[in-house]
This record gives C-alpha cells, sequence and structure tokens, in this order.
C-alpha cells in the first residue's frame, strides 16, 4: 500500500501543470493535424512513423526544432540512400543483408558514441535497419524503393509542419523570459523563507501557504522551461560565446533548491521550527543578495549546529552566487579559435576505446534480436530491433531508465490504438472524426512528454499509437501490429540486460566519476592557464565552458536515472552517485570560482 501511494505521488506530480505547459501540449498538437491532414491530402504514404518521430522534434525554440528535424530528415534520406546502394552493389541477397544489417548497426552506434550528432546516426541506424529488413519480405524491388523514398517524404511533410508551428508560436525573448524565470524562483524563495522566519511555531499562514504552493508549482516544473529558454538563446547567438558563462549550472542548482525548499515547506509544524527561525532569515538574506545580483557583502554561511537540509540549501545558494560571480562575456572570435570550426568527431574518439566498445555491444544486441525474430518467423516484432537502437545507452542506470519509459508508453499508446480501432473507427466516416481522436491523443503525448523526468514516456505513446491507427489512408483492421509491438520492445529489454547489465556492465556511478575527473581537470587547466596572452585564456575559457556544461546535463540525467540502477548493492551504489553528485557541484562551483577570480583580475578581455 505504501508504495501504490508513492507511485501515485510520483505521477501525480510529474502531471502536474506548470506555467507553459499546456501551450507546449497544444503546439505539438498542432503539428500532429497539419501534417496529417496535408498527408492525408496529398495521400503521402509513411505518415504514421513520421508522425511518431515528430515528438523529437518538437521543441519550444525554433531553431533547434529546425536542427533536429534536420538530423531526423538527414538521417533518413542518408539511410534510404546507403540500403539501395548497398542491395544494389551485393543484389539483394540474404547474406549480403544480414552483413548490411551488422555493418549498418556498428557504424552508427559508433557514431552515436563518438560523434556531435547522435541523433543522425541513432536515425540512420534505425531507417537503414528498416529499409534493408524490409528486403525480407521478398515484395517487388519498385514497390520496396517506393516504400523507402515515401518514408523520406512524409519526414519533410511532417518537419516543415513541426517548423511551422515553432516558429509561429514560439518564445520570441528567450534571454528575458529565461532571467525572469529564474528571478521568480529566488524572489520565491526568499519570500518562502522570510515567511518561515516570521511565522509562530506550529502555524501556517495564508502567505505561507501560498508561498509553498508557487514552490510546488516550480518544482513539477523543473528545469524543462529554463533548459528550453537555455536552448533557444544558443539558437539565437548561434555559439557560446554570448551565453552567460556558468547559466546552465546555475539552473541545475537552482532547480535542486526549489525541490529541496518544497521539503522545508512540508515541516512547518515541526516542534524544532522556532529553534531554526534564525536558519531562515539568514537563507532569506542569501537569497536578497542574490536578487541583487551578488553586490555588496555576501552573507556568511549557516552555523554548524544548523539542521543538514538547511545547510545543503545554504551551500547551494552560496554555489549559486559563485556562479554568477563568474558571469562573464568572451569575444566570439575566441570562441571560434576554441573551438577549431565545427567538427563531427569528439576529440580522442579514436584513441580511446570507449565508443567502439559501446558500438561492439549495441550491434551484438541488435544483431541477436534480428536473428531471434527472423529465426521464429515474426516481423511485427521487429520493435525489438528498434529498442536495441533507442535504448541501448551506455550506463546501466539511464538505459534502464529508458526501457522502463519505453516499455510503459508502448504499452498506454498500444492500449489506447486498440481502443481506437476496435470501438471508434467502426462508427467514423470522415477526416474530421479522426483529426478530433489524433489531436486528442497527441495533446495527451505532448502533456506527458513535458513531465520532468518520464517525458519519453509521452514519445512512445505517439509512437505506439500512430503505428497501431494509421498503417494506410484506410481505418486500420487489425489489433496485432500494437501487440506485436509490445512483445518486440520486451524482447529487446530482455537482449540488452543481458549484453549491457550482465555481460559489459557500466554503472551510472562510473559514469559520475568520470565526470566529476573531467571537470576538476577544468578547473585546474583553467588555473594553469591564467599566466597566458588574454586572448589565449579566453579561447582556453571558452573551450571549457562548453565541457563543463556538458558535463553538468549529463550530470542531471544521470542524477535521475541512478533510481534505475536496479540490481544487487543498489543502495550503496545511489549513496555513492549521491555522493558523487555533491562532489561535482563542488567541483564545478570551483571551476566558476577560477573564472570569476579571473575576470577580477583582468585576465579576460573587455
Amino acid at each position: 500500500m505504501k508504495s501504490r501511494t508513492s507511485v501515485l505521488r510520483i505521477l501525480r506530480s510529474e502531471l502536474a501543470p506548470y506555467p507553459g505547459r499546456i501551450e507546449g501540449a497544444l503546439r505539438d498538437t498542432l503539428g500532429v493535424i497539419l501534417a496529417l491532414v496535408a498527408a492525408m491530402t496529398l495521400r503521402v504514404p509513411g505518415i504514421s512513423l513520421a508522425l511518431a518521430l515528430l515528438f523529437l522534434m518538437q521543441r519550444e525554440r525554433p531553431g533547434l526544432t529546425l536542427r533536429v528535424g534536420l538530423d531526423i530528415l538527414g538521417g533518413a534520406a542518408l539511410a534510404c540512400v546507403g540500403s539501395l546502394v548497398w542491395v544494389q552493389m551485393t543484389d539483394g541477397t540474404e547474406t549480403a543483408r544480414f552483413l548490411g544489417i551488422v555493418l549498418c548497426s556498428f557504424v552508427s552506434a559508433f557514431c552515436m558514441a563518438g560523434t556531435t550528432s547522435p541523433l543522425l546516426f541513432t536515425i540512420v541506424g534505425f531507417y537503414g535497419f528498416v529499409d534493408l529488413a524490409a528486403w525480407d519480405a521478398h515484395r517487388p524491388a519498385s514497390s520496396l524503393v517506393t516504400s523507402s523514398l515515401y518514408n523520406v517524404a512524409s519526414l519533410g511533410l511532417v518537419l516543415l509542419s513541426a517548423v511551422a508551428v515553432e516558429y509561429l508560436f514560439g518564445t520570441r525573448h528567450p534571454a528575458d523570459e529565461l532571467a525572469g524565470e529564474m528571478e521568480k524562483r529566488i524572489s520565491t524563495l526568499g519570500e518562502f523563507f522570510h515567511a518561515l522566519a516570521m511565522n509562530p511555531s506550529g502555524q501556517q499562514s495564508d502567505e505561507l501557504r501560498s508561498l509553498h504552493n508557487r514552490l510546488v508549482q516550480y518544482a513539477h516544473a523543473g528545469e524543462i522551461r529554463m533548459s528550453e529558454l537555455y536552448e533557444r538563446i544558443r539558437d539565437a547567438e548561434s555559439t557560446l560565446s554570448r551565453v552567460p558563462i556558468g547559466l546552465h549550472y546555475r539552473m541545475g542548482l537552482l532547480t535542486r533548491l526549489v525541490e529541496k525548499s518544497v521539503l522545508i515547506g512540508f515541516t512547518v509544524r515541526s516542534p524544532r521550527m522556532e529553534s531554526n527561525r534564525g536558519f531562515y532569515a539568514a537563507i532569506a538574506d542569501q537569497c536578497a543578495w542574490l536578487r541583487a545580483g551578488g553586490t555588496g557583502v555576501e552573507p556568511g554561511p549557516l552555523a554548524e549546529h544548523a539542521p543538514h537540509s538547511l545547510r545543503d540549501i545554504s551551500i547551494e545558494l552560496r554555489q549559486y552566487g559563485a556562479g554568477l560571480r563568474g558571469v562573464v562575456e568572451a569575444p566570439a572570435v575566441a570562441v571560434k579559435a576554441a573551438s577549431g570550426g565545427a567538427r563531427l568527431f569528439l576529440p580522442g574518439v579514436f584513441q580511446r576505446g570507449d565508443a567502439a566498445i559501446y558500438a561492439l555491444k549495441l550491434t551484438l544486441a541488435a544483431v541477436v534480436c534480428y536473428v531471434l525474430y527472423s529465426a521464429v518467423a515474426w516481423p511485427g516484432i521487429l520493435t525489438c530491433v528498434v529498442t536495441v537502437l533507442f535504448t541501448g545507452l551506455s550506463s546501466t542506470g539511464p538505459m534502464k531508465q529508458k526501457q522502463v519509459y519505453r516499455f510503459s508508453g508502448a504499452l498506454i499508446g498500444g492500449l489506447l490504438g486498440i481502443a481506437t480501432v476496435s470501438l471508434l473507427f467502426p462508427n467514423m466516416d470522415s477526416i474530421t472524426s479522426l483529426v478530433v481522436v489524433a489531436g486528442c491523443v497527441s495533446l495527451l503525448a505532448g502533456w506527458v512528454m513535458r513531465s520532468p523526468r518520464m517525458g519519453y514516456i509521452g514519445v512512445q505513446i505517439g509512437f505506439a499509437f500512430f503505428l497501431t491507427t494509421l498503417p494506410g489512408f484506410g481505418a486500420a483492421t487489425q489489433i496485432a501490429p500494437a501487440r506485436d509491438r509490445v512483445i518486440g520492445v520486451g524482447l529487446g529489454i530482455l537482449v540488452l540486460w543481458f549484453i549491457f547489465d550482465q555481460m559489459w556492465p557500466v554503472r551510472t556511478t562510473t559514469s559520475l566519476e568520470q565526470v566529476l575527473r573531467r571537470i576538476r581537470a577544468a578547473a585546474t587547466e583553467l588555473r594553469a592557464v591564467k599566466e597566458m596572452e588574454p586572448g589565449d585564456f579566453v579561447a582556453t575559457l571558452a573551450r571549457l565552458r562548453v565541457v563543463v556544461s556538458s558535463d553538468l546535463i549529463h550530470m542531471e540525467q544521470l542524477d535521475s536515472a541512478a533510481y534505475f540502477d536496479f540490481g544487487r548493492n543498489r543502495k550503496r551504489e545511489l549513496a555513492r552517485s549521491r555522493r558523487l553528485i555533491r562532489q561535482i557541484e563542488a567541483a564545478a562551483a570551483s571551476f566558476y570560482s577560477e573564472v570569476a577570480s579571473s575576470s577580477a583580475g583582468g585576465e579576460v578581455l573587455r
């Protein structure tokens, strides 16, 4: 009963409304409806898969929507051309197709782990497998070629709809809106702790209750909205040169501060509250200092005898202030010099064996799934290979998290698809009713997709529903695709568990240790280059800030994924991951403190 209550509480938290959520879901729905109507009008086959992939494109930032869409479209086009060339060169024999699938899986997996465009090569692997596996059906060559080309055409149509919606309704001033979002959270934190300091013990005023409810809403929203605006700023500036240094780091700290403060609000009736009023006031002073831009004398840390939860909040507020002092702007020319222009492969990818080992594991899993479903002559469960390509992540925690979400979304979307085919389609006779049903499910998928941690479930709801209900231009009459899809997902998860979790595991804590080492190395390198010429220093700083920002994003993903690393010693691994995350935050604070001291010393170009 207790576990059931906990699950329901988590689901309620994930699905709770927050500012901007309904607007984003409505944009998703509008994009789906426009693409669906256009495809039905122009009679473009393959729209079901394209609509499913639309949920990977939808973002609140038009520039990123366009880039993601081009990655998906480019990946599908490359896979189409590559599969047709391979079949033509090898005369389409079964052995050649098998080798083609192996080669496509390995190259795609290596590039997913070793390049700056992992989504592009994920789509290359996915469509490469779909296009090559389609020849197993021994249909006429003209039909197979036409089907592959229509897949690319339908993706182009969906891309056009998604980008048009985002450019029409997306945020126009992301920098101002992001600053406002962060300001509102800091202001609410300060008012909340000030109200706690002034609140009599054992009572909860209307003001305190209102402030706590506002914090709960911000906690539900998580970092999603701020991250969307952050990426939109990067799109507008083309580089990181004018994005304040440490901005993403402070966003992560602010999100965790809100979550921890919400927990404080649930204990306002504690008998110890009266003795903590001085600590609440000190935290409120810290928030007021941050609202003033970090000017003046910074309030000191809390006393050692303060409660651990309050000391954690005070420490993270000080780390936020350290990041605030590091806000400087680097000239764009320095960023270009540091990056050395656009590059496809990550530095050192051919010297290290990580990408090659990951590619071998993913290829083995894909081949095992392909052989299994071919051996039992059950092509409907080819989603097992798709599951391998989309959820086969290097670390066991994020991989299991994504697999749980994929299976849950496939199950929900499949059930919605079966209900639609069985109950609604027999009573539908126009495209209007189809648009209404598709719009309702798209709204649900878009809403779930904007959950702080369970967004991938929304993507999979859209995948399963559209693949079940839109096999062509007529009403679907079979419910077997939904059943086969869920079975295929389960088989793919089983194969991945055996290879990635039992044979060659890479635990979440191992990935966190790598992040910690890189951030500490960045701080050490920054200290070492302080004596360089200002231009060289800024170029080095521009390069290191990209590394640290990427690692902090990775840390946030690993933070939520650590709870899914089931198995032996789970509690020990979870405690170790908590400790590593605190060390990473401290290392990042040290890095941005170095940035601040360098700026104060005049080492950064003005």
